[in-house]
């Protein structure tokens, strides 16, 4: 691994990130306990070379519009809570390089199913969001089906099991820059029937959400979001 820095960005996706953390640091309401990108993978630094090895040794030939959200961190990774007294709104994202999710952060070394149709799911899975500071036993899944070009991306909560998004990985990490992570706006994309255990907990830090962020961080359209939380309560 080699030190980074947020002055010399390589990807475009790269510079965006650190802008993103950037306004977590910078807001006043939050207390922030980690905003920042991981150290530099070496020999994972360079997208041709990364996305070249996982469709010749992996099986995994990634179209162009995942190539586009490289970035050469380890992790780039944020948690945080509002300072509001008992505030439901806390936000945490863990988002691991692409290659490194992909070849050694598999599911069923977390999560093995309980049958053989979960068993089989589960040994597709690899985790590429988490939340290691909150331990809230939720994360955010790409299913590497041999030969996918988009893989599916999957919403695991203990509470509920593995959910399918109605999202795909560039769309994931644009609506994550938008959510700063804010715990469960993961389920305002999977189908409304999973709305159950454990969503309802979090609807009030979604709607706290929803609330202060477009004072907090105007420039991004909350409008899709909106609506999503309202046809799921």
């Amino acid at each position: 691994m080699t030190d980074n820095s947020e002055a010399e960005f390589r990807y475009p996706f790269e510079e965006r990130c650190a802008a993103v953390l950037q306004e977590i640091r910078e807001t006043d309401e939050f207390d922030v306990y980690r905003a920042q990108l991981g150290e530099t993978l070496y020999a994972m630094d360079v997208a041709e070379s990364v996305f070249e090895s996982l469709a010749e040794t992996d099986g995994l030939p990634l179209g162009p519009r995942i190539q586009e959200y490289f970035f050469r961190y380890g992790a780039i990774e944020a948690a945080w809570r509002s300072q509001r007294p008992d505030s439901p709104l806390v936000g945490e994202f863990k988002l691991n390089h692409i290659m490194s999710a992909l070849v050694n952060k598999r599911m069923n070394k977390i999560w093995k199913g309980e049958d053989d149709e979960e068993r089989a799911l589960y040994s597709e899975l690899r985790i590429f969001d988490d939340t290691p500071q909150t331990g809230s036993g939720r994360m955010s899944l790409l299913r590497a089906t041999p030969g996918t070009t988009d893989p599916e991306v999957w919403f695991f909560d203990m509470r509920q099991g593995a959910m399918p998004m109605e999202l795909d990985y560039p769309a994931y990490v644009e609506t994550l820059l938008v959510t700063k992570g804010v715990i469960g706006w993961q389920y305002l994309y999977c189908a409304p029937e999973f709305s159950g255990e454990g969503f309802f907990p979090l609807v009030d830090g979604l709607s706290e959400m929803l609330d202060v962020f477009p004072r907090l961080f105007p420039h991004h359209d909350y409008t899709d979001l909106r609506t999503r939380l309202e046809e799921r309560l």
